[in-house]
C-alpha cells in the first residue's frame, strides 16, 4: 500500500482546547464519569498492533500490564484506536497518556465519532477541524473538555504527530454519562400528527425541539397551518433547512406576508443535527446546530394563532394550502418535543393526541455506506480493473466544492486507448483517446461543484461510449479501432507519482472532495478492504468519512456579499454591494456630501454611506455644493395630491416614501449640523393661510 507520512491529516488545524480538571469527574451531579476504564478489553480495537502485548486492550488510562499501552505495527498517520462504549453515550471530555515507561507518546491527535461504527464524523470545535495537543512524555495525563459535547457509541483517536524519538503510544480515557432518547423513523411516505389540547390555555410561545438525521437532501420536517393560508413549515431542501412563514395577513404586501429563513448545510450526511424553533407571537428564533436567525414579523402578524394540528415528517393529504412541491421526510427524529411534551413517547404509547399516517418505527438503523475523502490534490485511489472483459463499466457518487479536478483515468489493455473523466468548470468531460484517432469527448451535467452528491456512471462497449450524470445520459457512437479491453488499474481522484499521461499530471490537478458507492465492472468496491490493504492502494485519503465542510457557513462576507468556496478557501463577490475588500468590508462610497465637496465634486446625485463599514446600505442623495454643503434626500411626493374635495369626501391620506430607509435617514441626520423638512400645501380658504396659493410648513 502506498502510504505517505504526513499526508492524510496534514491539513488539520490544531486548536487549543481548554484544559479540564479531574476534580469534578465522577460527581453524581455532573456528566463526567469515566466510561472507558470500566469496559472489557474486547471493547477496544485498532488499525493494527505492534505485538500482542501492544494491543488495543491495554489502552486504558493508567494501565501498566502488557506493554503498558497501545502501539500500532507502523507509526504513520493512517493508524487509529477505537472504543465501543456499548451504547450511545454523552461524551464530555477525553484524556490521553503515552505508553507506560516508554518513549512512545502522541503529541497531537484528532477525534472521530459514530453511532454504528461506520460513517465517522470528525469532531469540530468552533467551525474548525479541532485537533488536540497530546502528551509531552509517557506517563502524565492530559485532559480536555469537549465544547460542545456530543453523543456517540463509537470513538476513534487518530494520531497526527508523535515523539520523533519513539513511536505512537496511547492510553486513553473518555468521560461522560448515559444518554437517553426516543427515536422515530419515517420511511419517506409517513408522518406523525400531534393534536394540541384545546382545553389548555393558549401558550404565550411555542417551542419545538428535535434532532434529525438523514441521507436524503429533501423532505418536510414539520408543518402547521392556520386561516387564510397562514402556515409554518420546516423543510429540508438540498441539504439545507428552510423555515417558511406565511402570516396570512391580507393587509401586508406579499413579500412581507411570506418569509423564508435558511440555515444549515450538508445536513444529509447521516449524522444527527439539532433544531430549535421558538415562536413568540410576532417574533421567531430559528436555531440549527448552534447557528441562530431571528425574525420580527411586520404589521401585527402573529404565528401562534394556528390550528391545533402539527404534522411531523410530511404534510397530510387533506392539507392543500401549501402550494410548493414537497417530499415527505425519510430518516430519523430524536427527542421531539412541543412545549415540553415528548411527542415520540406519546406516539409509542398510542395516546389519542397523536396519529400515525403510514408506517413509522421507533428505532433508527445505521446505513453501512462507506464514503472516502480525497484530502489533497495529490490524493488517489487505485483499484484493479475487471481483467479480461471487453467493456468498461465504472460508477460512483461524488460531492465537492471544487470546480475542477481529475475523477478517473485508466489505460485500456493492448494499447487500445485511454479513458479520462474530469470535472471542469462544474461539468463532467469524458474522453476516449486511441492511437491514430481523434479524441472522443462527451460533456455532461452542470453546476456539479455545489457540494451536493451527484451520481456518475460511465460505460464503453463496442462502438458505444456513454456517461450518465444524475440519471441524465449522454453518449456517442463511433467506429472504434480494434477490440476494447478493460484496463488493469483504475485511478480515481488522481495518480501516483510514477504514472504519467492519460490525464495524470495535467493542469487540472487531482480531485478534492468525497466519493461513495464505487463500483468497477458492475462489482461494488468495499473501501474498508482498501483501508485494510487487501485491495488496491491509496494516498492522502480518509476512509469511512466525508470530510467536506461548508466554509460559507457562517458566511464572513459582509453587506450581502455572495460567498463561494473551494476545498480549502472561500471568497466573496462584492459586486452591487457598495463595498470592497476580501469580505466586502470597506465602503466604496464617501460617508457624506461634505467628503464629496472636499474631493472637488460638483453638485449632483451621489451615493453616500453614512455609517462607513456599518450595516446600513448606501443611500442615494442630492449634494448641493454651496458655501454650506447641503444634503437632500428625495421622496415620491413631488406631485400634487388632493387631500379633500370640495364636496365633503373623507380626507385622503398622503404617504411620502424616501429613497433612504428610516435608519439611513437617522444616520444622515446624526452627521448633520442642521436638518429641515418642507411641505408645500396648496389651498383655498384654508386655516393654514389667509391667501390662495402655496403655504410652507
Amino acid at each position: 500500500m502506498d502510504r505517505a507520512a504526513g499526508a492524510v491529516l496534514g491539513m488539520l488545524f490544531l486548536l487549543s482546547a481548554r484544559p479540564w480538571s479531574t476534580a469534578a469527574a465522577g460527581s453524581p451531579y455532573s456528566c463526567d464519569a469515566p466510561l472507558a476504564s470500566t469496559l472489557p478489553r474486547a471493547s477496544f480495537s485498532s488499525s493494527s498492533e505492534l505485538s500482542s502485548s501492544h494491543g488495543p486492550g491495554f489502552a486504558s488510562l493508567n494501565r501498566r500490564d502488557g506493554a503498558g499501552g497501545w502501539s500500532p505495527r507502523v507509526s504513520d498517520k493512517y493508524q487509529w484506536l477505537q472504543i465501543d462504549l456499548g451504547e450511545r453515550m454523552e461524551v464530555t471530555a477525553v484524556a490521553t497518556q503515552g505508553g507506560y515507561g516508554s518513549s512512545d507518546w502522541v503529541t497531537s491527535y484528532v477525534l472521530m465519532f459514530s453511532d454504528g461504527g461506520r460513517n465517522w464524523k470528525l469532531y469540530r470545535r468552533e467551525e474548525s477541524i479541532s485537533g488536540f495537543p497530546g502528551n509531552t512524555n509517557a506517563d502524565s495525563v492530559v485532559h480536555y473538555r469537549l465544547e460542545p459535547p456530543f453523543e456517540a457509541r463509537f470513538l476513534r483517536f487518530l494520531p497526527v504527530a508523535w515523539n520523533p524519538k519513539g513511536r505512537i503510544g496511547m492510553r486513553i480515557e473518555v468521560y461522560g454519562c448515559a444518554y437517553r432518547s426516543e427515536v422515530v423513523n419515517f420511511d419517506g411516505k409517513s408522518s406523525l400528527i400531534y393534536t394540541l389540547n384545546q382545553k389548555s390555555a393558549s401558550p404565550t410561545k411555542d417551542v419545538i425541539s428535535l434532532k434529525f438525521k438523514t441521507r436524503q437532501t429533501d423532505g418536510i420536517l414539520l408543518h402547521r397551518e392556520g386561516q387564510n393560508g397562514k402556515h409554518v413549515t420546516l423543510e429540508l431542501v438540498k441539504g439545507r433547512l428552510i423555515l417558511s412563514l406565511n402570516s396570512g395577513h391580507a393587509n401586508l404586501p406579499s413579500p412581507d406576508a411570506r418569509v423564508t429563513l435558511t440555515l444549515g448545510s450538508l445536513l444529509d450526511d447521516q449524522h444527527w443535527h439539532s433544531v430549535l424553533l421558538e415562536l413568540l407571537n410576532a417574533h421567531v428564533n430559528f436555531t440549527v446546530d448552534r447557528h441562530t436567525q431571528h425574525f420580527q414579523a411586520k404589521g401585527g402578524s402573529r404565528y401562534l394563532d394556528l390550528d391545533d394540528e402539527i404534522s411531523f415528517g410530511g404534510i397530510p393529504g387533506h392539507r392543500k394550502s401549501v402550494v410548493f412541491p414537497h417530499k415527505n421526510f425519510h430518516g430519523c427524529f430524536e427527542n421531539l418535543y412541543y412545549n415540553g411534551v415528548d411527542i415520540i413517547d406519546l406516539s409509542k404509547k398510542r395516546k389519542p393526541q397523536t396519529l400515525v399516517v403510514g408506517n413509522v418505527s421507533y428505532s433508527c438503523s445505521h446505513l453501512q455506506i462507506v464514503p472516502v475523502t480525497f484530502l489533497s490534490s495529490s490524493s488517489y485511489l487505485a483499484l484493479p480493473g475487471a481483467s479480461g472483459e471487453d467493456k468498461v463499466s465504472v460508477a460512483f457518487q461524488f460531492r465537492t466544492w471544487n470546480r475542477a479536478g481529475l475523477l478517473l483515468t485508466s489505460q485500456l489493455k493492448h494499447g487500445s486507448g485511454a479513458l479520462v473523466l474530469v470535472l471542469n468548470d462544474g461539468k463532467l468531460k469524458l474522453s476516449l483517446s486511441q492511437p491514430g484517432h481523434p479524441s472522443r469527448d462527451i460533456t455532461a451535467g452542470a453546476g456539479l461543484s455545489d457540494g451536493q452528491w451527484h451520481s456518475v456512471s460511465l460505460s464503453l462497449k463496442g462502438s458505444h461510449l456513454s456517461v450518465m450524470v444524475d440519471g441524465e445520459a449522454a453518449s456517442v457512437a463511433h467506429s472504434l479501432r480494434g477490440r476494447i479491453d478493460s484496463g488493469d488499474t483504475y485511478y480515481l481522484g488522481g495518480c501516483p507519482d510514477s504514472v504519467s499521461g492519460s490525464g495524470c499530471g495535467g493542469p487540472l490537478g487531482g480531485f478534492q472532495g468525497c466519493l461513495r458507492l464505487i463500483s468497477v465492472g458492475d462489482k461494488a468496491v468495499d473501501p474498508i478492504t482498501v483501508q485494510q490493504g487487501a485491495l488496491g492502494s491509496f494516498r492522502d485519503l480518509q476512509i469511512d468519512t466525508c470530510g467536506l465542510t461548508d466554509r460559507c457557513l457562517p458566511s464572513y462576507c459582509e453587506h450581502g456579499g455572495e460567498c463561494s468556496q473551494s476545498w480549502d478557501t472561500f471568497s466573496c463577490d462584492c459586486a452591487h454591494t457598495g463595498y470592497l475588500g476580501a469580505t466586502c468590508h470597506s465602503p466604496l462610497y464617501e460617508q457624506s456630501c461634505e467628503a464629496h465637496k472636499h474631493r472637488g465634486d460638483s453638485s449632483g446625485l451621489y451615493y453616500i454611506d453614512s455609517d462607513g463599514s456599518g450595516p446600513l446600505e448606501p443611500a442615494l442623495v442630492y449634494c448641493n455644493m454651496t458655501d454650506t454643503t447641503g444634503t437632500s434626500v428625495q421622496h415620491n411626493g413631488s406631485h400634487l395630491a388632493r387631500v379633500k374635495s370640495s364636496d365633503g369626501e373623507s380626507p385622503h391620506p398622503v404617504a411620502f416614501k424616501y429613497t433612504a430607509s428610516m435608519d439611513q435617514l437617522q444616520a444622515i441626520i446624526d452627521r448633520a449640523d442642521h436638518c429641515q423638512q418642507e411641505l408645500a400645501f396648496y389651498c383655498k380658504k384654508s386655516r393654514l393661510s389667509a391667501r390662495h396659493g402655496p403655504a410652507t410648513q
